[in-house]
């Protein structure tokens, strides 16, 4: 594993750009700020949303259809004349659960996406790891060819290069 830091965001975004097009391996960008806040925002969107959508609908669904079958088909009863399927009580029940699903996905989904449960990451122990933090940039390669890599961080001109054992 290769750690780069770089005085700008822009020469960290070039190698980045040009390890991907020649290597399979892994690239990933550490820096104090959202990438591209100078340039008005990140470009590209995320998943979550949609993942909170599927289960808050699940989670909706779910809580209706639990309670048709409880009050239709596993324990039905004829009070004052009400159909078995009275949906519109049916209605807070459902809305909680489908707000319990979305927030359940959405903390799920979070933590999936951004790698939580992983507790340690070599690269933490990095000198490098600092800039990043101190509002540097750095970029971390994972490379199938580290010859290359290196070649490439250097000509985009990276502050410092170091190896991390994995």
């Amino acid at each position: 594993m290769i750690v780069a830091a770089f005085a700008t965001e822009a020469a960290m975004r070039e190698a980045a750009a040009e390890i991907r097009r020649g290597d399979p391996g892994g690239v990933e960008t550490y820096m104090a700020m959202e990438p591209g806040e100078a340039q008005g925002g990140a470009e590209g969107g995320s998943v979550l949303p949609a993942v909170m959508l599927c289960g808050g609908v699940a989670g909706g669904l779910g809580g209706f259809l639990m309670q048709a079958y409880a009050t239709t088909i596993s324990y039905p009863q004829n009070i004052g004349g009400r159909p078995d399927l009275s949906w519109p009580a049916y209605i807070p029940t459902t809305f909680e659960l489908a707000v319990l699903g979305a927030v359940v996905a959405g903390m799920a989904g979070f933590l999936v996406l951004a790698g939580m449960p992983r507790l340690y990451d070599p690269v933490d122990l990095a000198e490098g790891m600092r800039a990043a933090m101190l509002g540097g940039y750095v970029l971390v390669a994972r490379p199938a060819d580290a010859a290359r890599a290196r070649q490439v961080l250097s000509r985009h001109a990276a502050i410092g290069i170091e190896d991390v054992a994995e």
